[in-house]
């Protein structure tokens, strides 16, 4: 099992003992084919796919002042056992003095991260026999199940300075 760094242990403590903040951040997908309803079928998990499917390409606007992290908490909100970041948690670095990002999207199924990204906590569903790597899209086969994606901006203290929900579908 990968080890977290300092910052990843720190940061995913805060997340997961915090609770939500109202904010004014817009979230929005940045590819048509992630509509918030349907999953698109080629971004779910390899069980079901040629390959690894990968998360949204994800845009933030509004960012608040101080920002310089957006954390992606990747939810099953049927299947409790995958909850709460049970698909991964993964951060992207946003530029100073930044008003908005532009998130793209990250290949799951790897510790293979590109540029921006940070592992926080890696998914948890090698408990049932999915490839480790840091995000697990997708998997429970069509059943309908519902997927979220927690996104947090946090500060140079990892402060949490706003929060928002965005629905990716159901699978």
């Amino acid at each position: 099992m990968k080890k977290l760094s300092f910052f990843s242990f720190a940061l995913a403590s805060i997340l997961f003992s915090s609770s939500l903040l109202a904010t004014d951040i817009d979230v929005s997908f940045t590819d048509e084919k992630w509509d918030g309803k349907i999953v698109p079928l080629d971004e779910v998990c390899s069980d079901y796919n040629i390959e690894a499917g990968s998360t949204p390409g994800i845009f933030v606007d509004n960012l608040p002042e101080g920002a310089k992290k957006v954390v992606l908490k990747f939810n099953d909100k049927t299947f409790t056992k995958m909850d709460n970041g049970g698909h991964g948690v993964l951060s992207y670095t946003i530029d100073e003095e930044s008003s908005n990002v532009e998130i793209p999207p990250q290949i799951g199924e790897t510790f293979d991260l590109d540029e921006g990204f940070e592992i926080v906590s890696e998914h948890t569903g090698t408990r049932f026999k999915k490839k480790p790597g840091a995000y697990l899209a997708p998997c429970s086969g069509g059943k309908g199940n519902t997927y979220t994606v927690d996104i947090s901006i946090v500060d140079k203290n990892n402060n949490v300075l706003a929060t928002k929900i965005l629905v990716l579908g159901k699978y």
